[in-house]
């Protein structure tokens, strides 16, 4: 069962079993499992819900006003601001991401377990449920044919250098290459988990509130009591009726920044960790124009990959948006911004993206109301970043580029090769990027090391007997990749070990 404000028209009281903050790719997989094994499940989310039959009629610039977190703008605060996009609707970000789908590096799941003692989470221990996740939501891997123009170009020069390129895994099925995958697929052909995980959660019993927002932990004797919330008009946020959830078990899958902002609300400290080694996979995208017709928003926006420096923690990725979310940010204005904007057509983008393994940031509580997020890029993170902007640049010149803009103030656009070399005898700094970020990770790390966690490695949070955390802030580090496969299949994992464990939890 699916409500959303217009189905209600009195206060909300509910005592499943369960209770799961958030419907995106952790609170998703975690309502599957446990509905499925019988478990009463409640799913609160603060966004709407949204269908193709909707979202399709709405213009991207639309898009980001309804299936967005603060119109697809949060900021995160340092020495450089960071545009950090959130989706939030059933289904979560996964609604609106590019699709695109890795697997945990091993050497990451490695390292979790040498350095923060994370336990039953192998290479061959997560294998199944990779495979159990890809399955569900339809995982392929891109052919050139879907690129589109764009990537074709870029793959054009990354083999033209001999640079190690490649096919992104999308969840998908019948793409057309509308390129609106950041803005709510129309043809409902990117297989978020409003069409997999959750619909499957429904048929096994979940009721899933939209409009539901979660304000509220009441704790009593070390256990998490009650959840009281408010449903909310979708077009206002005003309050219209007053929920209250009194489960057995609290699931809080709110996400990297949400997550935490919840509890610290609360006053509930589970651990000095909680809040802080935010990682966000700082981005930026490299534009280029070309005398040949490209029309970059036809085909798959993100289908390639460039990972020939992965090792040194830089990877290429594709990325195209329409004209109306792209020309703003140009750095052209005036005669010359028009020019481009009638040049649009022969524009060509590729993204570069960081694993911050130096860096990190926090997550609290701020004045107005909402998180206060800081992160400070370390200097070697920054070093990767200019290194990754002067690669792409490389490669759109060897595709046939006949100017490259890196993004970086102060920096014109490039018009020949040998003009790349100023990215690194010029001394640049975190605030000269046009930087965003997409993969927020780290703010309640798991692991068995108690003073150097906020959970275990199963996502039960230390201090409350009866409260999981199942989203991306469990991470201890950067992923490197796309993260939702990595959430999906521990969300799994996790909830696996919940209904293994239910008279334990559940009693």
């Amino acid at each position: 069962m699916l409500l959303t404000y217009n189905d209600i028209n009195k206060d909300v009281v509910e005592t499943p079993d369960v209770c799961i903050i958030g419907s995106g790719a952790g609170g998703a997989v975690m309502a599957d499992v446990l509905s499925g094994a019988g478990l009463d499940v409640v799913v609160m989310e603060e966004g709407s819900y949204y269908t193709k039959e909707r979202y399709s009629k709405y213009k991207p610039i639309e898009s980001l006003k309804i299936l967005y977190r603060d119109y697809g703008s949060t900021v995160i605060m340092g020495k450089a601001t960071i545009i950090l996009p959130l989706g939030r609707a059933i289904g979560g970000t996964t609604v609106v991401n590019s699709g695109t789908c890795f697997r945990t590096p091993e050497e990451v799941l490695e390292d979790w377990a040498d350095t923060y003692g994370v336990v039953k989470a192998s290479p061959k221990e997560m294998e199944p449920y990779f495979e159990r996740v890809e399955n569900t939501i339809s995982v392929v891997t891109i052919t050139p044919e879907g690129l589109g123009k764009n990537g074709l170009i870029f793959k054009r020069g990354a083999d033209a250098l001999g640079l190690s390129n490649g096919m992104l895994r999308h969840n998908m099925i019948n793409c057309n290459g509308c390129g609106r995958c950041a803005f709510g697929c129309p043809h409902d052909a990117k297989q978020a988990v409003h069409l997999n995980f959750i619909p499957s959660a429904m048929k096994k019993g979940a009721r899933f509130y939209a409009n539901a927002k979660a304000e509220r932990l009441v704790i009593d004797a070390g256990r998490v009591k009650q959840v009281r919330g408010s449903i909310v008009n979708e077009r206002t946020g005003n309050r219209l009726y007053g929920m209250t959830v009194s489960p057995k078990l609290l699931v809080l899958s709110a996400g990297t920044i949400y997550t935490p902002y919840i509890l610290q609300k609360n006053n509930i400290r589970l651990s000095p960790e909680l809040g802080k080694n935010l990682t966000i996979h700082p981005a930026a995208r490299i534009t280029s124009f070309f005398d040949e017709l490209i029309e970059g928003y036809k085909g798959i926006p993100q289908g390639n990959f460039v990972d020939a420096y992965a090792s040194e923690g830089i990877m290429l990725e594709g990325i195209f948006v329409p004209p109306e979310i792209a020309l703003p940010v140009i750095q052209a204005v005036g005669i010359e911004g028009k020019k481009r904007a009638h040049e649009y057509d022969n524009l060509a983008a590729f993204g570069v993206m960081v694993s911050d393994k130096n860096s990190s940031g926090t997550v609290r509580p701020g004045l107005d109301n909402s998180p206060f997020i800081t992160y400070k890029l370390h200097p070697y993170d920054l070093k990767k970043l200019i290194k990754g902007i002067a690669v792409a640049s490389e490669i759109f010149f060897a595709a046939g580029a006949k100017s490259v803009d890196p993004g970086v103030y102060g920096i014109k656009e490039f018009t020949s090769p040998s003009d790349i070399a100023q990215m690194f005898t010029r001394r640049l700094k975190a605030n000269d990027f046009e930087m965003m970020a997409f993969h927020p990770l780290g703010t309640a790390r798991m692991g068995e090391l108690a003073g150097h966690s906020v959970v275990d490695s199963f996502g039960m949070a230390r201090g409350l007997e009866n409260l999981f955390i199942s989203d991306g802030s469990i991470f201890p580090t950067s992923l490197g990749v796309n993260p939702q496969i990595t959430i999906m299949s521990f969300s799994m994992r996790n909830a696996e070990y919940i209904v293994d464990n239910k008279k334990r939890f559940l009693t």
